[in-house]
Protein backbone atom coordinates (compact mmCIF):
# COMPACT_ATOMS: atom_id res chain seq x y z
CA UNK A 1 0.00 0.00 0.00
CA UNK A 2 3.15 2.31 0.38
CA UNK A 3 3.21 3.14 -3.25
CA UNK A 4 -0.40 3.43 -3.51
CA UNK A 5 -1.65 6.96 -4.37
CA UNK A 6 -3.00 8.48 -1.15
CA UNK A 7 -5.85 9.63 -2.54
CA UNK A 8 -7.56 6.11 -2.95
CA UNK A 9 -5.71 4.42 -0.28
CA UNK A 10 -8.46 4.16 1.99
CA UNK A 11 -10.81 2.95 -0.94
CA UNK A 12 -7.99 0.12 -2.37
CA UNK A 13 -8.34 -0.71 1.60
CA UNK A 14 -11.75 -0.83 2.12
CA UNK A 15 -12.41 -2.96 -1.69
CA UNK A 16 -9.26 -5.29 -0.39
CA UNK A 17 -10.98 -5.77 2.74
CA UNK A 18 -14.49 -6.88 1.12
CA UNK A 19 -12.97 -9.68 -1.52
CA UNK A 20 -13.34 -12.96 -0.25
CA UNK A 21 -10.19 -14.38 0.85
CA UNK A 22 -8.61 -17.65 -1.63
CA UNK A 23 -6.98 -19.78 0.51
CA UNK A 24 -6.24 -19.90 4.26
CA UNK A 25 -2.36 -19.02 4.07
CA UNK A 26 -2.67 -20.56 7.59
CA UNK A 27 0.93 -19.83 9.92
CA UNK A 28 3.68 -19.81 7.87
CA UNK A 29 6.24 -22.56 9.51
CA UNK A 30 9.57 -22.75 7.69
CA UNK A 31 10.97 -26.10 6.21
CA UNK A 32 14.06 -27.35 6.13
CA UNK A 33 15.91 -30.19 4.69
CA UNK A 34 17.32 -31.86 8.10
CA UNK A 35 13.45 -31.44 9.33
CA UNK A 36 11.99 -33.60 6.30
CA UNK A 37 14.46 -35.66 6.72
CA UNK A 38 13.61 -36.26 10.07
CA UNK A 39 10.15 -36.82 9.19
CA UNK A 40 11.63 -39.30 6.47
CA UNK A 41 13.13 -41.48 8.92
CA UNK A 42 12.05 -45.02 10.24
CA UNK A 43 12.32 -46.41 13.46
CA UNK A 44 16.14 -48.22 12.37
CA UNK A 45 17.19 -44.69 10.94
CA UNK A 46 16.39 -45.54 7.26
CA UNK A 47 15.36 -43.44 4.71
CA UNK A 48 13.38 -45.01 1.62
CA UNK A 49 12.18 -43.12 -1.67
CA UNK A 50 8.74 -43.83 -0.18
CA UNK A 51 8.70 -42.47 3.01
CA UNK A 52 11.34 -39.16 1.38
CA UNK A 53 8.23 -38.66 -0.81
CA UNK A 54 5.91 -38.99 1.59
CA UNK A 55 7.81 -36.60 3.91
CA UNK A 56 7.73 -34.32 1.11
CA UNK A 57 4.46 -34.50 0.34
CA UNK A 58 3.81 -33.76 4.03
CA UNK A 59 5.30 -30.60 4.17
CA UNK A 60 3.93 -29.29 1.27
CA UNK A 61 6.37 -29.33 -1.09
CA UNK A 62 6.58 -30.62 -4.49
CA UNK A 63 10.30 -32.00 -4.79
CA UNK A 64 11.74 -35.20 -6.38
CA UNK A 65 12.72 -37.10 -4.08
CA UNK A 66 15.04 -38.69 -5.48
CA UNK A 67 16.88 -35.64 -6.76
CA UNK A 68 16.50 -34.39 -2.92
CA UNK A 69 17.89 -37.47 -1.35
CA UNK A 70 20.99 -36.68 -4.08
CA UNK A 71 21.51 -33.03 -2.99
CA UNK A 72 21.16 -34.25 0.47
CA UNK A 73 23.97 -36.74 -0.26
CA UNK A 74 26.28 -34.35 -1.87
CA UNK A 75 25.99 -31.82 0.90
CA UNK A 76 26.99 -34.79 3.51
CA UNK A 77 23.20 -35.41 4.80
CA UNK A 78 22.59 -38.52 4.13
CA UNK A 79 24.91 -41.35 3.40
CA UNK A 80 23.67 -43.89 0.31
CA UNK A 81 23.55 -47.57 2.18
CA UNK A 82 21.46 -49.55 -0.62
CA UNK A 83 18.87 -49.08 -3.39
CA UNK A 84 16.89 -46.50 -2.83
CA UNK A 85 17.61 -46.53 0.83
CA UNK A 86 19.79 -43.64 3.01
CA UNK A 87 20.78 -43.21 6.36
CA UNK A 88 21.31 -39.76 7.78
CA UNK A 89 25.26 -38.80 7.59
Amino acid sequence: MANVPPEIRDQLSTWMDQQPQLFDAGPEVPVDGVTILADAEDESGLITLDSLQKALISAGLNFDAEGFAGQACAEGELMHVGPNCWKRA
